[in-house]
């Protein structure tokens, strides 16, 4: 038939089932342990170290702020911020891990967010602790559902929202830092007489990681972060902006169990839809860090993966219901790390395993969790918007992967402009009518719901199609090839997409005088929506049959119609899907093939 038969040989298995998406992937000569490599025992430590230093110092924030709300007792703060460092280490763990329906396979840590804080912050408010973890398991159920539509959903989260999801990330995290270190509100106001300071400290230890990521060595550079953050702890110490009477220290509590023991959870109709937004908002981030995470690990990343895409929101929102069950607030895979792996060159998935696990010891020593709880804010600052900067890049690239047309472009400039808006104007957005509250209540979400409402407005009218007709034995099979070359080029069609639909109608239309009644002719069409190509043929005559082994060249010998079998193994390598219908005589052969 063509090339492909060499597929059907004995011997050859390269053609038995489509490669693997692993076996596609290119390391990019910028990493110096990609995702599926060990690091050696020092680097892989160091790196964990680091990522542990970095998600603990901000994800301590986050349960602090609602104990706060919920108004508990310093024994019950110690306790939650033990139990929530547990829970880091185990949802850390279930997105790096790789497997057929859980983890994203990726160095993706997790951490506590600031897209749950108002829901739970409202929650302790209203009923404790109790309806905080309550919730926090009903938004981690939200987000597991919603990981079972994320492929349905494609065209509705488009690779250059998730990059302006990565892009929103970086730049929240940037800000954030940027008032940690100066010790100025997000509404202007200083906060505290030492602020100058605090900013030394947090500038100091932002130029030791860039003069050693921009100019060491390549070790300097793996531990470049930890250095700034252990120089720049023991600056702190000296200068008096560490209050270690609050710790843990005394050796009767060196080594305690992270017990959870704060009642049963309870639920509120009430608090449904902010947790359900905030649900939402986790998804969309953890597609944006998923999509960097791929888009790193591959020099040749075209497009998501939407396979780990999926696994991955499952195993964060399965993160969730394990922090309500265990009793702390909603945790999300956290885009600091993303932005850390980048400037380290390290994306070890080992490495994940490894922060994970010393998330878990730390939780059972006291004295060490409050350590990290205790790290200055200068730091914080520091070690975000070190990382911020390669995040931002990296969204920003992610986004121009794509052709950017008129569409696309005002999706991403109106919705970067009301994130933007969240930023300059919050007192405009905090008088909002309640039931729009969780919709505005970052810039991150305000941006992110712009951009889906405006691309799901745009996508009407955005299919297209056109169809030809064939007549076997008259038409040359050229006539195919340029029909499928040229819409494919007024449409934008990958290349690669293409190529394999012109083999398909040629491998169809090589079958059709087997099957075809003589003297009409068969009409091919093509379908585009951007993220999917269909090819439909009809034609009067006898059925393809669309299921079944190859046939054996024995068979291919003795019957002239095998080879209609032979055409549709063939189809069948080359499109993602293939079904058949009938109507009386007229059969219909639909080819889909994802864009």
């Amino acid at each position: 038939m063509n090339v492909f038969l060499r597929g059907l040989l004995p011997g050859n298995d390269a053609a038995a089932k489509p490669a693997d998406h692993r076996s596609r992937v290119q390391r990019p000569s910028n990493l110096v342990y990609s995702v599926d490599e060990r690091p050696p025992a020092v680097p892989l430590l160091v790196s964990a170290l680091q990522h542990v230093m970095v998600i603990g110092s901000i994800g301590a924030v986050f349960p602090l702020l609602v104990l706060d709300a919920a108004g508990a007792p310093r024994a019950m703060t110690g306790q939650v911020m033990s139990i929530s460092l547990l829970t880091l280490g185990l949802s850390t763990l279930l997105l790096c891990y790789r497997s057929r329906l859980l983890g994203s396979g990726y160095l993706l840590p997790s951490v506590f967010t600031a897209a749950y804080l108002p829901a739970s912050i409202a929650a302790a408010k209203e009923g404790g602790w109790p309806l905080v973890c309550g919730m926090t398991i009903f938004a981690g159920i939200v987000e597991l559902i919603l990981s079972r539509f994320v492929q349905r959903l494609r065209p509705y989260l488009p690779t250059e929202i998730a990059g302006f999801a990565v892009l929103m990330i970086g730049l929240t995290l940037g800000i954030l830092g940027f008032n940690l270190i100066t010790g100025v509100s997000a509404a202007g106001e200083a906060m505290g007489a030492n602020a100058g300071t605090q900013a030394l400290l947090g500038i100091a230890c932002i130029a030791i990681m860039i003069v050693l990521n921009v100019w060491g060595s390549k070790n300097l550079r793996l531990y470049g972060c930890l250095i700034g953050l252990v120089l720049g702890y023991i600056a702190a110490v000296f200068a008096g902006m560490i209050d270690f009477s609050e710790a843990r220290l005394s050796l009767s509590t060196a080594i305690y169990p992270p017990l959870p023991g704060f009642g049963w959870p309870v639920w509120s109709i009430g608090l449904m839809l902010p947790f359900a937004v905030s649900a939402v908002a986790c998804a969309l981030r953890a597609i944006g860090d998923i999509t960097t995470c791929q888009k790193i690990n591959d020099a040749n990343w075209q497009r998501p993966d939407m396979v780990s895409m999926r696994n991955g929101i499952a195993a964060d929102g399965l993160g969730t219901i394990v922090a309500g069950l265990l009793g702390t607030v909603g945790v999300n895979s956290f885009s600091g790390s993303v932005g850390l792996s980048i400037a380290t060159g390290v994306t070890s998935r080992v490495v994940g395993y490894a922060t994970g696990a010393l998330f878990i010891l730390i939780s059972f020593i006291p004295p060490l969790s409050d350590l990290v709880a205790l790290m200055p804010r200068p730091l914080m600052g520091a070690i975000l918007i070190f990382t911020a900067c390669f995040i931002m890049l990296s969204g920003m690239q992610v986004i121009t992967s794509r052709l950017m047309d008129g569409r696309r472009t005002i999706v991403i400039g109106v919705a970067l402009l009301m994130g933007f808006s969240r930023y300059l104007f919050p007192g405009f957005y905090a008088a909002a009518p309640s039931y729009l509250l969780p919709a505005v209540s970052s810039p991150m979400v305000l941006g992110l719901l712009t951009a889906l409402v405006l691309n799901l407005i745009f996508r009407i009218g955005i299919k297209k199609s056109a169809e030809i007709a064939y007549t076997p034995g008259t038409d040359a099979l050229t006539k195919l090839e340029s029909f499928g070359h040229e819409q494919g080029g007024k449409w934008g069609a990958r290349r690669d997409v293409m190529e394999r639909v012109i083999y398909a109608m040629i491998e169809s239309a090589e079958a059709l005088d087997l099957v075809m009644t003589p003297g009409h002719s068969a009409r091919f069409g093509l379908t585009f929506d951007e993220y999917q190509l269909d090819l439909n043929l009809t034609y009067e005559g006898e059925a393809f049959v669309t299921h079944g082994p190859a046939p054996s060249p024995q068979e291919l010998m003795e019957d002239e119609k095998q080879l209609t079998r032979l055409a549709v193994t063939m189809i069948r390598r080359l499109a993602t899907k293939m079904s058949a219908s009938s109507s009386g005589a007229t059969q219909h052969v639909t080819m889909n093939f994802d864009q």
